[in-house]
């Protein structure tokens, strides 16, 4: 079955950012696997264990928009956070293993979500459903915002341009519909501009500084002419 031009265009960039993730995490050593992430009580290793069973967990939603027979994504919370920190334990080769063995399965799954089963509805772990379709986009949003995360190097600026401006209107739309949204007006070096509110407090900076201050709180690359505002909680 032939893919959509979305859905093959998001395969094909998830690859590549897999790739590169799985080039930082392969850097890593038993030492350096343990420092601290961008991810508050996390580490480099709960962030790559994380990112693990992350693939698994849309591998089984793919499962089910493929075969038409529901699978959940977490045998339960508990089971899922309970993982995550057992895998932080491991090595860091058996963590990059890991990592590189799961993202290979998803990447096997996710082209026989073509066709009908990029319309089939399947069941987050928050009861929140999405189509088949919408899969690999989920995936490559964990892959490069944990990339991220891993505070490795790699940074948003290394990130598809397309992709990052993006994210920044995703999370522009999420703030217009929260009750306490900022009054702020984005104006980055490469020429876009978002608003939010009445858009009376200008910030400046590239896209990529931009979308870190509204994903991770981390304005050391933006610009104000008066102090930031507290954002709502990236979700």
């Amino acid at each position: 079955m032939t893919a959509s031009s979305h859905l093959s265009d998001n395969l094909a960039l998830l690859a590549h950012e897999t790739s590169s993730l799985i080039a930082t995490a392969r850097a890593l050593d038993d030492q350096s696997v343990r420092a601290a992430s961008r991810c508050q009580g996390w580490t480099r290793a709960h962030v790559l264990s994380h990112l693990s069973r992350n693939a698994d967990a849309l591998g089984n939603l793919a499962s089910w928009a493929i075969t038409g027979t529901p699978v959940a994504m977490y045998e339960s919370p508990q089971a899922r956070d309970a993982d995550i920190e057992a895998g932080s334990t491991r090595s860091a080769q058996d963590i990059f293993t890991d990592l590189k063995e799961s993202a290979a399965r998803f990447a096997s799954a996710a082209p026989g979500l073509a066709g009908p089963p990029e319309n089939v509805e399947v069941q987050m772990r928050a009861g929140r459903r999405v189509l088949g379709g919408q899969l690999p986009t989920l995936r490559l949003l964990e892959v490069v915002f944990h990339h991220v995360d891993l505070n490795a190097g790699y940074t948003f600026a290394d990130a598809d341009p397309e992709f990052v401006r993006r994210s920044i209107s995703n999370a522009i739309h999420r703030m217009k519909t929260n009750a306490q949204e900022p009054s702020i007006l984005l104006r980055s070096h490469e020429g876009d501009s978002w608003s939010v509110g009445e858009g009376t407090l200008e910030v400046n900076g590239t896209n990529a500084t931009l979308l870190l201050w509204l994903a991770r709180g981390d304005a050391s690359g933006v610009t104000s002419q008066e102090t930031l505002p507290v954002l709502p909680a990236w979700g």
